[in-house]
């Protein structure tokens, strides 16, 4: 069965693409033969050759009018409007010097008047044409039945070409946004490679250095703990090298719980006292993805650029969304910049942190004094995943 995600990933046939972008006046032009032949025989027929060649003359000026807005611009313009305009006095010309084709006249002017006229008056046009068809040929037969059935035609025509011509301009512009944004996901895939890379190196890179310094400093009073810093080392370098192949296949997934644990346990190894205090409410994947690489980031900012004692973080649900805080007692001048304007831009961290939640409609913050500094970030959830 096909599906609605199957429509919007299909591609679009080579026919179908050449009709699209190369759209033209194939479907309106076929009402020219099919309305005026005949009255074109008729008048043959008859010997009136002055109605033959003005039947002729209709059919000339009919095809102008649908065929000009198919060219350089690909839309009705004042000269087509113009051009109709004149269509309409032929034919009005025709009818008061013959009295005769209302029933076959009134539908070409319809279709004409759908293609001629700018848009947010073609409907309204092809109506009052429909109307005006209804209204001569009831009251030239005294028949209800034709009456409506000119209307009928009238409007069906000119609505269907409408509809026709607005829909082949979605497919189009549909298929430029496609080609669009495959451009510029070609693009942004550098930025979202590097993003993660340094989010995924620069927490383990820095556990790392804080473990190798400890191990350092026991190689000589404690081995049996330098040796269990090492390991740790070993296995975080591991446990790295592995997140480095998962964001080379795009299949990196991230925890909040699990990122909340690494950093308490980081922080603690090196000296920082934590303090953990979390929401037991279940948060969608994607929010809980996006809070993992804020407490990742935050924890790795810590570590590198502070000098804090203690650190908390707290993950609660609001009104507004998930919220995750992140704050530390260390100077302000280890994190960069100054108090009153915290600098994101001296860290690509902090910035790929703001890229992330601005993208997912998200709030994010940094606020620093001498002897504080604290990191901010809303993500906004679903109306049924606040309650």
């Amino acid at each position: 069965m096909t599906t609605i995600d199957d429509l919007q990933h299909a591609p679009i046939r080579p026919a179908t693409r050449w009709i699209v972008y190369r759209p033209g006046p194939w479907l309106p032009l076929i009402a020219a033969p099919v309305l005026l032949i005949a009255p074109l025989v008729a008048a043959i027929v008859a010997g009136d050759w002055l109605r033959a060649g003005y039947v002729l003359l209709i059919g000339a000026v009919f095809g102008i009018s649908v065929s000009l807005p198919f060219g350089s611009r690909r839309r009705p313009t004042a000269v087509t409007e113009w051009v109709f305009f004149a269509l309409l006095l032929i034919c009005a010309g025709y009818l008061v010097a013959w009295r005769t084709g209302q029933a076959l006249l009134f539908p070409l002017l319809a279709v004409a008047a759908s293609l001629a006229i700018r848009r947010r008056w073609a409907m309204g046009m092809v109506g009052a044409v429909a109307v005006s068809g209804a209204l001569a040929v009831g009251f030239e037969t005294w028949s209800l039945e034709a009456a409506v059935l000119v209307g009928f035609a009238a409007f069906a025509g000119g609505a269907g070409n409408f509809v026709v011509q607005y829909y082949l301009a979605l497919v189009r512009e549909l298929e430029r946004s496609r080609e669009r944004l495959a451009v510029a996901a070609v693009g942004e895939e550098p930025l979202r490679f590097s993003r993660d890379l340094h989010d995924l190196l620069g927490h383990s890179l820095s556990v790392i250095a804080v473990k190798s310094e400890a191990a350092r400093r026991l190689m000589r009073p404690d081995p049996d703990a330098a040796a269990t810093h090492i390991a740790e080392v070993e296995a975080i370098a591991r446990e790295a090298l592995g997140e480095v192949r998962s964001v080379v296949s795009g299949s990196r997934s991230v925890s909040l719980a699990e990122e909340i644990a690494n950093a308490r346990r980081s922080l603690e190894d090196a000296g920082v006292a934590t303090s953990v205090t979390v929401t037991d409410q279940v948060l969608p994947i994607t929010a809980d993805a996006i809070l993992g690489w804020v407490v990742r980031e935050g924890a790795t900012n810590v570590l590198r650029h502070s000098a804090a004692r203690r650190c908390t973080f707290e993950v609660s649900v609001s009104a507004q969304g998930a919220r995750v805080e992140i704050a530390d007692d260390g100077p302000r001048h280890a994190h960069g910049g100054s108090a009153r304007t915290p600098d994101l831009s001296s860290g690509s961290g902090l910035e790929g942190l703001r890229e992330r939640i601005e993208d997912a409609g998200g709030e994010f913050a940094v606020e620093a004094s001498a002897s504080r500094f604290r990191l901010t970030a809303v993500v906004p959830l679903p109306a049924q995943a606040r309650r």
